[in-house]
């Protein structure tokens, strides 16, 4: 087979960047000019042990092709072991030695090939594309395992914190029922801020904060492991939105806080998942509620928008794109009297960012909220943007009409 027929059966090789390490400058330059014709780049030629770990730790190529027998005091096997050690870049050996001890020795370094000379063009081809191949399978693993563990830790660290929060939330209630009872709640002997009520109730937020977090933590490694189970039910979006609303209404209202609800009474159903569309829309308004100053606005809005989607003509030869109005229902909250700064906004989905100095009831939180709330979008096949600017802070959701698994 040679370089041709090799290059037309193969997907293009051009990304993989290669460092050459050879001190026979003749053969240095033959192995270049097959790794080209190859579609391989070469970066560099480095004639010793010490210019190649140099040269790789300035070009972190792809692949390092290493001839064992090098001049000065370092062979290529041990630099083909610092170099696995210090970057994790795979190496394949050319060499002219069979010896059992030489390749004893270069299998203790992780390589990935080894390649006798004289070097033939498919046998250099397929060394190469087996290293690269094994390693890539190798690093697949190796984030497949650390994905694992990631996942085994979260669910048995979130089941552990979740158990011992709710055996507090459950105690406090308890006290509160024998507090009440025993009349200490009211007890002219202690002032409002020395009050038990008042400790308890700071008791009670910090373990629903708790509580939130654990459960948050838990919604975001189902989404990311695509194991949430979707539920999907038809149902009014003017009907049960208002009724989630309520909360919100109560609290905007005394923080002293304008609640406006708008929603048209024509919508046609919708089916979606409810617990998650409750989620999405529960974290916006209570972002807006928390973050809103007394006598500023919160709206909430909802209708169904049409828009453009393209959609190929399976039964044509040729593609025909035809332009079509489908229909998607649209969620806002808005709220005024607060700006998100250009410098945080690019970052304002990242997990556990906060916006400093923002809060103005300085109620806290996890900066989980929003990452989720945008996971759970996407989850349902929808898009969420948001803008801040002439004093308003506005998130957009919009969601297929009809959801289907």
């Amino acid at each position: 087979m040679n370089i041709d027929s090799i290059l037309s059966n193969t997907q293009t090789t051009e990304i993989v960047r290669i460092l050459v390490v050879e001190d026979e400058y003749i053969l240095a330059m033959n192995l270049q000019e097959t790794l080209e014709l190859l579609g391989y780049t070469v970066l560099d030629i480095a004639d010793s042990a010490e210019t190649a770990i140099e040269k790789t730790a300035e070009l972190l190529p792809n692949l390092v092709l290493m001839d064992i027998q090098l001049q000065g005091e370092m062979d290529g096997i041990h630099a083909a072991e610092l170099i696995w050690n210090r970057f994790q870049i795979p190496i394949v050996y050319i060499t002219g030695h069979s010896d059992k001890s030489t390749v004893d020795r270069a299998k203790l370094t992780f390589a990935f090939g080894y390649i006798l000379k004289p070097i033939k063009e498919q046998q250099l081809y397929v060394a190469i594309q087996t290293a690269l191949n094994c390693y890539q399978r190798e690093q697949l693993s190796q984030l497949q395992r650390l994905n694992q563990f990631k996942e085994d830790f979260l669910a048995t660290t979130s089941h552990e914190m979740k158990m011992p929060l709710k055996n507090i939330k459950m105690t406090i209630s308890v006290l509160e029922n024998i507090l009440e009872r025993e009349g200490i709640f009211n007890s002219e002997l202690l002032s409002p801020f020395e009050s038990v009520a008042g400790y308890l109730t700071i008791l009670r937020q910090q373990c629903e904060e708790g509580l939130d977090l654990v459960n948050n933590l838990l919604s975001m490694q189902m989404v990311d492991t695509d194991v949430y189970p979707l539920e999907l039910r038809s149902f009014q979006l003017q009907e049960w939105l208002p009724h989630l609303a309520l909360y919100f209404r109560e609290r905007a209202r005394s923080q002293q806080q304008i609640f406006q609800v708008s929603i048209p009474q024509n919508l046609p159903p919708i089916v979606t998942d409810l617990a998650l569309l409750s989620k999405i829309v529960s974290e916006l308004l209570n972002n807006a509620c928390k973050y809103s100053p007394p006598d500023e606005e919160i709206q909430l809005t909802a209708d169904i928008i049409y828009l453009k989607k393209d959609f190929i003509n399976e039964d044509a030869q040729s593609e025909i794109e035809i332009d079509s109005q489908v229909p998607f229902f649209e969620i806002r909250i808005s709220n005024s009297g607060v700006i998100i700064p250009k410098k945080d906004q690019s970052r304002i989905f990242d997990p556990f960012y906060r916006i400093p100095d923002n809060d103005f009831w300085k109620n806290g939180g996890t900066g989980l909220g929003l990452a989720l709330v945008k996971k759970l979008v996407e989850y349902l096949q929808g898009t969420i943007e948001f803008t801040s600017t002439q004093g308003w802070t506005r998130f957009t959701v919009i969601l297929p009409l009809s959801l289907s698994k």
